[in-house]
């Protein structure tokens, strides 16, 4: 009885080979295995308090221990995410143009060292040294700023995107440069024979048993959950709607991916399989260059030793990040329908609970009391009209300033205590002390930062 039980109780995924696919649990529902799953939920809810709402799986040892939505949907409120729920992933779109180029490469079709011109007509002789190999790891030595135009003509935007030809001999300065894997893109349909939505389809959706994903511009689905971003940058957008007008080649290859977290679990089997990819194809395509950049994915190794395969992703109304951890046949997929969502503080913690550690004792100052960090919250501004927001953070007190104008740029920070027990605020960079002035009731009236008196404004 007790053997049945286990069994029942158990979740089970199983790869199987040539056309079927990763089974999962119930998609649309919570996921949760063990302490480090209970770990990892309890925290990405804790962060729809700080603006998360999106989606979480995380993975470890081949088996997801945590797969959960947060927070809703849409605009409205009327629809709530869900493991299952569709988010655009951007830049992360990166890594599949990189794959569909590495399966023509693994076919014996095209060569990592050929020149773009071999494939794409009319490119500048200035340009003949940049080859497809330099497209994929952004040494290209074409300037970032080459990001003007757009749409379906290729002769129209090809003199645009290398005006000026390299500014550096291609392969020896990294500079990121979206527009290098639209040329991609097309030198995958030249190629293949076929559009290049059309070759991803094939070649890697459906052979990873990804059914939802999908690119903007397609039609939802049946029966998923797209959902609607929410934007600092302007109005709400479904993650299906062209963020730039279309998916020309102002877009095309360098985002514009459309999945679920549960998909993005199948497209990490596919990779950690052969039937994509074979070895020598995933040695070549995770192997990092300057900046620690592969193909399509940054390559690094962490503090203890730890490789670390990752790409994040951001466009009006969606950010996300995904972290795979070879070594541990592991997985950290989070995205988010809130461009202000707070991804730079929340993967971290969970990647650090991923690993069995305590998020709070990798933070840069000492927690604050809690009625001290209450008595601190509020909006401040100084005589410059600088304004500054204290507010609850997922581990420590959140700070944000925003430099006048309204529209200024913003800095956001973390509010506790440095080594010497004194009020500090860390940006990520460096820690800064505050001042704290009290009115006669004790309440904070006003906070000095850098020589600024912000007082309080709320």
């Amino acid at each position: 009885m007790m053997r049945v039980q286990i069994v029942l109780t158990c979740v089970v995924l199983v790869l199987a080979v040539h056309g079927a696919e990763v089974t999962s649990p119930t998609e649309d529902t919570d996921h949760v295995v063990g302490e480090i799953g209970t770990r990892l939920t309890d925290f990405a809810r804790r962060a729809e308090h700080v603006g998360f709402h999106g989606a979480v799986l995380a993975a470890r040892d081949g088996q997801v221990v945590a797969a959960l939505g947060v927070g809703p949907a849409d605009s409205n409120g009327d629809m709530t995410n869900t493991p299952n729920t569709l988010f655009e992933i951007a830049s992360v779109t990166k890594q599949f143009t990189a794959a569909v180029v590495m399966q023509l490469v693994q076919a014996g079709k095209l060569n990592l060292d050929d020149s773009i011109a071999k494939h794409l007509p009319d490119v500048p002789a200035d340009c003949h040294s940049i080859t497809v190999e330099h497209l994929l790891r952004h040494t290209s030595g074409i300037p970032g700023s080459n990001s003007q135009g757009g749409g379906d003509d290729l002769d129209a935007v090809l003199p645009v995107f290398l005006r000026g030809g390299p500014r550096h001999k291609p392969g020896t300065n990294w500079e990121y440069w979206n527009q290098g894997y639209a040329l991609l893109s097309e030198i995958v349909s030249v190629v293949s024979g076929r559009p290049y939505t059309e070759f991803c389809r094939e070649a890697l959706f459906a052979p990873a048993g990804m059914k939802h994903t999908c690119f903007t511009g397609d039609d939802a689905p049946d029966s998923a959950v797209v959902a609607v971003g929410r934007s600092a940058f302007g109005p709400p957008r479904s993650a299906l709607e062209h963020p730039y007008g279309s998916y020309g080649f102002q877009y095309r290859g360098m985002g514009g991916v459309v999945t679920s977290v549960w998909d993005l679990w199948r497209w990490d089997r596919a990779l950690h399989g052969n039937d994509i990819l074979n070895d020598a194809a995933k040695v070549e395509m995770f192997s990092p260059g300057l900046n620690e950049y592969a193909f399509g994915w940054f390559v690094r190794t962490d503090t203890i030793g730890r490789v670390v395969q990752s790409h994040g992703g951001g466009v009006r109304g969606f950010v996300c990040e995904v972290r795979r951890y070879p070594n541990d046949d592991a997985l950290l997929v989070v995205l988010s329908n809130r461009d202000d969502a707070p991804l730079r503080e929340l993967v971290p913690a969970l990647e650090t609970i991923l690993f069995g550690g305590d998020p709070a004792q990798d933070q840069p100052l000492a927690m604050l009391e809690q009625e001290t960090a209450e008595r601190l919250m509020g909006t401040y501004r100084d005589e410059r009209g600088n304004q500054l927001v204290i507010g609850p953070g997922l581990i420590l007190t959140a700070a944000q300033l925003r430099w006048s104008p309204p529209s200024g740029p913003v800095t956001r920070a973390v509010l506790g205590l440095d080594d010497e027990g004194t009020l500090a605020m860390y940006d990520g960079a460096d820690t800064i002390n505050l001042t704290v002035e009290r009115d006669e009731s004790g309440s904070v009236a006003a906070l000095t930062i850098l020589g600024l008196r912000f007082a309080r404004d709320d």
